[in-house]
């Protein structure tokens, strides 16, 4: 399950007997932690919700802190962070599973192993939390179920835009997840307009505004964007994100020359290693670039890297007036 089932489930009466945070992501570890402190009568947590540090073969001692009646109100919260545990501590924990009680144990784990029995019985009853940074879909995923769990639908292609504006930092999108839920209410639906107004380009965002704005030949929206960028970022990285926009406007056109079609299937965004929305937004720039228009486009994006390499040329000007050329309709 993911982080934000953890936190739905912990308070509820369906909370299990034992959960382990696998991956070691920090942001999402500490929400998880939380949820759980939170699950606990606040009048009786300093009983009833208890940290250990466990050394080699004290699975036992873990065992018997879950066992322990809670103080007054249930649960009880026993949590353990990477214990030293070998083969038969974590043997005894699969049994335990056999006959658990009431209250939640919570390991947190870098690593699990797949080879014990206590992986494969706590997987089997969905028991292991994914806290491992996610990335690409997974990152889209992550985020459409921030949301969701908040009340709010967040359609994929929306949440790709808000990781495209905001980056991927999980703290920072867990934000703007709670924002624009605020912002809609429960039951609310969000929308690509609404994303748009509220939520603000961070400066890795700025980057794929620019690759757009090239994308559309909009030169007017592009140089400002590059002339914030290069204020903050070194000019190598910039350059290689507007190579990089280029070089999918080729593999979409070559995808779809492939396929003797000008409009590829969403579901095709995965084999091109696209989001759906990437693919959309990027099929309505490629449908403006001509097969030689792309190839002069490509041939100057090398020019300029050349000469930032090999010569003291303004990184600034040649940027510029890269940016010129590749939104120059007449060329």
């Amino acid at each position: 399950m993911l982080p934000a089932a953890f936190v739905r489930e912990i308070g509820g009466p369906g909370r299990k007997p034992l959960y382990v945070l696998a991956g070691g992501e920090p942001s999402a570890v500490a929400r998880c932690l939380s949820a759980a402190r939170e699950a606990v009568d606040e009048n009786f947590r300093d009983f009833n919700y208890q940290v250990l540090d466990l050394a080699a073969g004290e699975a036992g001692r873990l065992i018997g802190e879950a066992s322990t009646g809670a103080f007054f109100t249930p649960p009880r919260v026993v949590v353990a962070k990477n214990p030293a545990f070998l083969a038969d501590d974590w043997a005894a924990l699969a049994d335990y599973l056999d006959d658990p009680s009431e209250n939640s144990i919570i390991l947190i784990l870098d690593k699990v192993d797949a080879r014990l029995r206590f992986t494969r019985k706590i997987q089997a009853g969905d028991m292991d939390v994914d806290c491992q940074p996610p990335k690409g879909a997974g990152l889209v995923k992550w985020l459409s179920e921030e949301f969701r769990a908040r009340g709010v639908a967040a359609p994929p292609a929306v949440c790709s835009l808000i990781i495209e504006r905001a980056g991927s930092d999980l703290g920072v999108l867990g934000g703007e997840a709670e924002k624009l839920s605020l912002y809609l209410g429960d039951g609310g639906r969000l929308t690509a307009e609404v994303v748009r107004d509220l939520v603000g380009l961070a400066p890795g965002g700025n980057i794929f505004e620019l690759g757009d704005a090239l994308g559309r030949r909009d030169a007017r929206a592009a140089l400002p964007i590059l002339l914030n960028l290069l204020a903050t970022e070194h000019h190598l990285p910039v350059l290689a994100m507007m190579a990089r926009h280029f070089r999918i406007l080729m593999l979409v056109k070559t995808r779809q020359a492939s396929r003797g079609t000008a409009r590829l299937a969403r579901e095709e965004a995965p084999s091109l290693g696209l989001a759906p929305f990437v693919l959309e937004k990027t099929q309505g720039q490629a449908a403006a670039w001509a097969w030689p228009d792309l190839i002069r486009a490509l041939a100057a994006l090398e020019d300029a890297h050349r000469t930032l390499v090999t010569t003291a040329t303004d990184p600034r000007s040649v940027l510029e007036n890269l940016a010129l050329a590749l939104t120059n309709r007449s060329a």
